[in-house]
Formats: C-alpha cells, structure tokens, sequence
C-alpha cells in the first residue's frame, strides 16, 4: 500500500510541475481517437459512408495529433528552452550594463553572459527526475553562482529554475497551438486526399478488370474471323 501510495505521489507531483500542454493535449486525443469512433458507430441518423468517414477522419487526425505533441512538440521543447533562457539573461545583463547598475568588467556580467545550458536544464528538472540531482560538481558551482547574481538584482531577474520551467510552458503552448492549427489539419487533408486517390484508382481498375464486353462487338469480332476461314 505505501509503494502505490508513493509511486500515486511521485506521479502527482511530476504531472504538477511538468504541466506542458502536450500532455493535456495528447490525453484529450488520446480519448478522441477511440469514443468519436464508438460515438460514430451509434450515430443513427448517419449513413454507412457518412459514418466511415467521421472514423477514417477521426483515426487519421489524432494520430497525427498524439505524434505531433509528444515527439514534435518534446524536440523543439528540449533544444530551444536553454536558448531562449540563455538569450534572456544576455539581454538583461546588457540591459543592467545600459541602466548602470552592471559593470561590463564584472563577474556578475560574465556569468550571465556564459550561462551553462546543460547545468541550466539539470538543475530545473533534477528535482523531476527519479535519480535526484543530476548536476555534476561543476555544474552545481556554475548555478550557485548564477543564484547569487540573480539574488542580488531580483528585481530584474528571474530565478534559474523558474526561468527555465516557464520557458519550457510557453514553448509547449507555443507548438501545441501551432501544430493544432496548421500542420494536423494540412497532414489529415493530404492523408484524405491521397486515400481518395489510391481508391479512386482501385475501383477503376476494378472496372477495367471485370468490364462487360459489348455483345455487338463481339459478334462483329466472330464475323471477322468467320470471313477469313477458307470454308
């Protein structure tokens, strides 16, 4: 009872604090692709063929949906927040250096300037992970001392791992909105079409196969060969 109740913990507390978009979105199409299809099937009023089109539509579109958020959506989630968080003290340090507030020449400036993305993204998710802290000792004094500067000028600055989780939602909001509105509806449209076509082309060759052959023209084809036979 006490691992389940701590395995129910540990989860609760990861989907918390790793509340992207994507695993809402992901879950909402997950349970799309199987009810809209039973829902399809009891549907009445629908014709066959109206029928099978809201299930091929529904299979099609969230799949496509459940790929793009959890593969597409993690891939530019993972490479692009320690760059965004990098680019954003950068810009603040030069903001503090034109305010007055930083020297150029400082510690303080250059660490800012020189953040570690890695160290950056161990320290915010260490906490997430099963094996604890992920930072190795060089990584750990490189964020103390980024702590320490974002402590003095808090006014200014985020904090390092506040930083980088809000950057990494805003991402995700970011892709899921993007690909919900632009790349799934293009990829279930191009998949329809293409089916249409291939089906298109069978029934048509299905036609040619077991066409009817015209009774005049065979007659005709038996007059022919009939004329040519010496007798």
């Amino acid at each position: 009872m006490k691992l389940i109740n701590n395995t129910t913990n540990r989860i609760l507390y990861k989907l918390g604090k790793s509340n992207d978009s994507e695993i809402a979105t992901a879950s909402i199409a997950a349970f799309k692709l199987f009810f809209i299809p039973m829902a399809a099937l009891g549907d009445k009023k629908s014709t066959n063929e109206q029928k099978k089109y809201v299930i091929k539509r529904d299979i099609i579109t969230e799949t496509a949906a459940l790929l793009s958020y959890i593969g597409i959506t993690r891939v530019i989630k993972n490479n692009l927040t320690s760059p965004v968080c990098k680019k954003y003290y950068k810009d603040k340090a030069k903001k503090l250096v034109k305010n007055r507030k930083l020297d150029i020449s400082s510690d303080d400036f250059k660490i800012l300037t020189n953040i570690d993305g890695k160290a950056l993204k161990n320290y915010a998710v260490s906490d997430l992970a099963q094996n604890g802290n992920l930072l190795t000792k060089e990584q750990s004094k490189h964020i103390k001392s980024l702590e320490n500067v974002v402590l003095k000028f808090k006014d200014y600055l985020q904090s390092p791992k506040d930083l980088y989780l809000n950057t990494k939602k805003s991402i995700s909001h970011i892709c899921v909105c993007t690909l919900a509105l632009s790349l799934i509806p293009f990829m279930t449209n191009k998949i329809l079409e293409a089916l249409g076509k291939a089906n298109a082309l069978k029934k048509t060759k299905t036609q040619e196969t077991f066409k009817i052959p015209d009774i005049n023209e065979y007659f005709a084809k038996i007059s022919r060969k009939d004329k040519k036979c010496p007798w």
